[in-house]
């Protein structure tokens, strides 16, 4: 008999370790994977919800003190009719010497009928101007991209036209030349928001997201 017996009872030849097989270890491993394969996507879609949350509200108190900075200026919005109707060169100068005086941008380009302008934060817009038959800023669009490269292949592949056509309420969002979010003879209530915005008409996207205090809700139609 051992001293280890006699001592404390136990034999050590009897003593075993144990450890996880490899087979063992594959299964965790996948089902690991499993569950975040199922929830990434989720996590992935909040994220970039907040984030165009944050981005829109940004974005609208930028362009509303540079809308300001720009009337006071000049004292009126009849500056709008030196700007060229779906010519790039136009929109590119009125750009630099109205609004890109008040904003900071880290690019401005010109585009196939206006620009596109990139922000600090990683968000941009797209400016043109649809019909030249207006002094005021009437058909004349600002699109807002919560992500810059979304507004740049916009403005590469949309057909010019009213700028309700050319938003999704996703990557792409309407706004007034105000910095304001579009109201469109809205009638005040939240339920005719989200049903144009679900219908199809995405300006209202935005006046939706803006009424819901920049918050994309639940059933905001994603």
């Amino acid at each position: 008999m051992s001293f280890f017996t006699l001592a404390e009872g136990i034999d050590i030849w009897k003593c075993k370790s144990y450890a996880f097989t490899l087979a063992e270890v594959l299964i965790t491993l996948g089902i690991i994977g499993i569950v975040a394969a199922m929830t990434m996507p989720a996590l992935i879609l909040n994220h970039r919800k907040k984030v165009t949350a944050v981005r829109l509200k940004q974005f609208s108190s930028i362009w509303q003190q540079a809308y300001w900075g720009v009337y006071n200026e000049n004292g009126t919005e009849n500056y709008f009719g030196s700007l060229v109707a779906l010519d790039a060169q136009s929109a590119f100068d009125f750009y630099n010497e109205t609004f890109g005086k008040f904003i900071t941008t880290t690019e401005v380009k010109k585009s196939n009928y206006g620009i596109v302008g990139a922000l600090p934060s990683g968000s941009g817009f797209y400016f043109y101007r649809w019909n030249g038959e207006y002094e005021t800023s009437a058909r004349t669009y600002l699109t807002f991209c919560p992500y810059y490269n979304d507004c740049v292949e916009l403005a590469q592949n949309a057909a010019p036209g009213a700028g309700e056509g050319i938003v999704d309420g996703k990557k792409s969002f309407a706004f007034y030349l105000t910095g304001k979010a579009p109201t469109y003879n809205w009638n005040g209530k939240r339920e005719t928001l989200l049903e144009k915005c679900s219908s199809g008409v995405k300006g209202y996207c935005t006046k939706l997201i803006e009424f819901d205090g920049w918050e994309i809700s639940k059933d905001y139609p994603w």
